[in-house]
């Protein structure tokens, strides 16, 4: 894998983390307003601060295949990864088969 690809996965999988670890309190608040949670985009620039909003019931979808990651529209990075899903609000986007899936799955906080 070559080191461009490596960081960005790299980076996508700490958003992912960051999201992992406060989805508790994101649940609990989503629960009580509009089934939403407020998550990080999990692009793979790390100077990117820009949210997104998920349905809850999406992103447990996403979060079951550690090959997916949620992003804003146009931050994909197709050296990398394909789109699967584009919604208005964010685009899910799939790991390339080889090393970026296998970096997207060691890394997964699930797994």
């Amino acid at each position: 894998m070559d080191e461009r690809t490596r960081r960005v996965g790299n980076n996508e999988a700490l958003f992912r983390q960051v999201n992992e670890e406060v989805e508790g309190l994101n649940r609990g608040l989503a629960e009580m307003t509009d089934e939403t949670f407020h998550i990080v985009c999990e692009c793979g620039d790390l100077t990117c601060q820009e949210r997104l909003v998920v349905p809850i019931a999406e992103y447990e979808s996403i979060r079951k295949d550690p090959a997916l990651f949620l992003i804003l529209p146009g931050h994909e990075k197709p050296f990398a990864e394909y789109v699967v899903r584009e919604t208005g609000a964010y685009t899910v986007v799939r790991k390339h088969e080889g090393d970026p899936e296998r970096l997207a799955r060691a890394t997964d906080p699930r797994g």
